[in-house]
């Protein structure tokens, strides 16, 4: 069964600032600065620049932030739409996700 992994922020009614990726297109995270992470996905459009999503976790380390999705992605998770980040309704993986920014190449 394929898994997919969802993310949202506060406002995508209004800015679209969401996206379901494929677990198999994970690549990985970065450091992108003391409070955020950044994850990236092959591009859902074929592009040559990767999917990047930009996490800010504030009040944690990268490392930190990094464990809790890793741990997440490595449980004995039944439901194929394992949720990340949907900050419409608040409810996240960890409570260490303040925001949730989509860059997806068009």
């Amino acid at each position: 069964m394929k898994r997919y992994l969802y993310f949202g922020e506060a406002t995508v009614e209004t800015t679209g600032e969401s996206g379901m990726w494929p677990l198999d297109t994970f690549l990985g995270m970065t450091p992108a600065g003391a409070s955020s992470t950044t994850m990236h996905f092959t591009s859902r459009k074929g592009a040559a620049v990767d999917d990047v999503l930009t996490i800010t976790h504030t009040g944690n380390t990268t490392k930190a932030f990094m464990t809790e999705i890793v741990k997440y992605l490595q449980g004995d998770q039944k439901n194929p739409f394992l949720l990340v980040a949907d900050r419409t309704n608040t409810s996240a993986v960890t409570s260490m996700i303040a925001s949730v920014a989509v860059s997806s190449p068009n």
